[in-house]
């Protein structure tokens, strides 16, 4: 096959499958991110536990299970 038609098949991509693919990614980076997030609230409360503690881990579940939830299903909507 010669490279003029890989070339060729790969600018037939749309800009709206460009689109999704990069907001899939992001959510799935940005849930990583919120399940460090609340790693690393977890060790806080274990080695300083304070008054906040419980409102912190509340915190960090809530937001970790938004981003969990707008994760799934941004890629289910797809």
């Amino acid at each position: 096959m010669p490279i003029d038609g890989s070339v060729g098949s790969f600018l037939q991509v749309d800009a709206g499958f460009l689109t999704k693919a990069f907001l899939v990614l992001f959510l799935i980076f940005y849930s990583v991110f919120a399940l460090i997030l609340f790693r690393q609230i977890q060790i806080m409360n274990k080695k300083l536990p304070t008054a906040l503690s419980p409102i912190l881990r509340f915190v960090g579940i809530v937001h970790l299970g938004v981003a969990l939830a707008i994760t799934f299903f941004v890629v289910g909507s797809f």
